[in-house]
């Protein structure tokens, strides 16, 4: 994970179990705290995810509310597969204040995140 601008940029990789989510979950928070003061954005790269255990998706719910109610505004969102989409179609029905975008690869979520203003053109 690392932060560019006012963005969260989540590269996720291989299979998680619940311990994987629990260790994402807190540094996730720890990263926004240095940006939430202003709107922010999080861009979430699945390509190389391979899913997870389903006890993952209740804590995933508790993250995105938390972002939810933490000044979070957008969500560019990577799949590399039609399941992993619904499942975070599921899990983002909680975001009522960020915008969430769906995205073929890197090129077009950088490029949607841009014309929201919440990357830099550069």
């Amino acid at each position: 994970m690392e932060i560019i601008n006012q963005t969260l940029i989540v590269r996720c990789f291989d299979s998680w179990n619940i311990e994987t989510v629990l260790r994402l979950c807190r540094e996730y928070k720890e990263l926004v705290e240095q940006i939430n003061d202003k709107p922010w954005a999080c861009l979430v790269d699945l390509s190389e995810w391979e899913l997870a255990t389903p006890d993952m998706w209740d804590e995933i719910g508790k993250l995105n509310e938390w972002g939810n109610s933490h000044n979070q505004r957008f969500e560019a969102v990577i799949c590399s597969m039609s399941i992993q989409q619904m499942l975070m179609e599921e899990s983002h029905s909680v975001l009522t204040n960020v915008e969430t975008k769906f995205c073929d690869d890197m090129k077009q979520a950088r490029a949607w995140l841009k014309s929201v203003g919440a990357l830099s053109a550069g």
